[in-house]
């Protein structure tokens, strides 16, 4: 059954009420949408509205975080069928001809994935300039994917300092703080064909210049730049240790290093602090819940639970269960609603665990094929963190009820990634049935 946790205004505290559960499956008949479920925007064919997308993962969000656990480990209830997808196979071959997955979005247009991949040189005509916008969550990849765009684009095409676009006096001039007047004015000065943004949340307002119509590749002056959207994203726990292990121990200057919980404890304190453009630059990197936070435009609260990480982290591994860390719907639902419609935009969200072996749809859409730089870090050596064997069961299990809106988009996020690598063929019937 579903718990959803709401706030109580008498007392402040959270209670719970129950609620049917999911369906058993996710797979539907075309015909049976709704007439007002509409695809907001130029997404596949027999893809489902992204209103669906959002209320299939609120509806999974809102169980207790424990239940999430239980589902997402499980391959009998798993919505996302990751087992199957991860040995290589498409759950849905052989099912109803004309079917929707209802967390599946729509892709974006293939367009100006083309004109990125002719590097911008007219092809049968004129075209608009394209350029990619890559939302680094810090300790999810972004080193190794700007520098695997150094390997495979001019080096005139991306600039020099992490990917990140440079000011007089900063060397990151923090791009997601910009207004997209800014962004564009920055595309036409510049040669550069790639940005990133690392400390800041992704900015949604960004979203106006990717063309989601015919009339958009069009529309506009000439030289106007449109952009794709792409981003890495990381097991939550895997990469909250990476920070820990990165930020808290090798980069640290404090001669008595701290514990995972005190880090954690310490990050969340200072997020809460944290404003654009603070002098704190790390502020977010060891939040919970951090790409929800990120994709959300930076609406998501802390989690008044990190606030004393310590207490309840150290808690929960001496008596694994004892801590609860569900959320009121009230403080997570609107933001959780936000990234999900914003990584539905995304043209390409790469799960890191899965880049190594599943290049093609970087490929694909980038018509990148240098991978040899594929893992790189900017100090220190590669390091595979495995939070679940590195952790105490207790403390690891906390640390995933904790982070429940994280694990949630990046199980979503590699079954939409794997889904269209395994089932290329199905998809392209559905794009073509109208």
């Amino acid at each position: 059954m579903f718990r959803i946790t709401e706030s109580d205004p008498s007392n402040g505290s959270a209670r719970s009420r129950v609620t049917p559960p999911l369906q058993p499956s996710l797979l539907r008949p075309r015909n049976a949408r709704p007439s007002n479920d509409n695809n907001d925007g130029n997404g596949t064919t027999g893809a489902p509205s992204t209103d669906r997308v959002v209320e299939t993962l609120v509806n999974l969000a809102r169980m207790a975080p424990a239940d999430i656990r239980e589902k997402l480990s499980n391959a009998e209830t798993d919505p996302f069928e990751l087992e199957a997808l991860k040995s290589g196979v498409c759950p849905w071959r052989g099912s109803v001809k004309d079917t929707v997955i209802d967390w599946l979005p729509g892709r974006m247009l293939p367009q100006p994935s083309e004109w990125f991949k002719s590097r911008n040189e007219p092809n049968h005509g004129n075209h608009r300039p394209v350029a990619v916008y890559y939302e680094h969550l810090s300790k999810a990849g972004g080193t190794s994917f700007c520098k695997l765009a150094q390997s495979n684009m001019p080096k005139k095409d991306v600039p020099n300092y992490y990917c990140m676009p440079s000011e007089p006096g900063m060397a990151d001039a923090r791009i997601g703080s910009w207004a997209p007047e800014k962004l564009v004015k920055y595309f036409e000065s510049k040669a550069h064909r790639l940005v990133s943004n690392e400390w800041e949340p992704f900015n949604l307002d960004f979203l106006d210049l990717q063309p989601r119509s015919e009339a958009d590749l069009t529309g506009g002056s000439g030289d106007s730049i449109l952009l794709m959207f792409v981003t890495s994203i990381r097991d939550p726990i895997n990469r909250l240790l990476s920070a820990y292990k990165f930020w808290g121990i090798l980069n640290s200057s404090a001669k008595q290093k701290p514990s995972l919980e005190m880090y954690l404890q310490r990050r969340g304190r200072a997020a809460k602090r944290w404003y654009m453009m603070s002098e704190d630059f790390l502020g977010n990197v060891g939040r919970f819940n951090f790409a929800t936070w990120k994709f959300s435009g930076g609406t998501l609260p802390v989690s008044e639970m990190q606030l004393d990480a310590e207490a309840n982290l150290s808690k929960a591994k001496r008596e694994p269960g004892s801590i609860d860390f569900s959320v009121a719907e009230s403080d997570w639902r609107k933001p959780f609603e936000t990234a999900i419609r914003t990584l539905s935009r995304f043209d390409l969200a790469i799960p890191m665990e899965l880049m190594s072996e599943h290049h093609k749809p970087v490929t694909n859409l980038l018509g990148w094929t240098n991978f040899e730089k594929e893992h790189v870090v900017n100090i220190g050596k590669v390091q595979n963190n495995d939070a679940s064997n590195d952790l105490a069961k207790g403390e690891y299990e906390a640390l995933w009820d904790a982070n429940a809106l994280d694990m949630i988009l990046f199980h979503w996020v590699s079954a939409v990634y794997l889904t269209r690598l395994n089932c290329e063929d199905i998809l392209s019937s559905l794009e073509k049935v109208e």
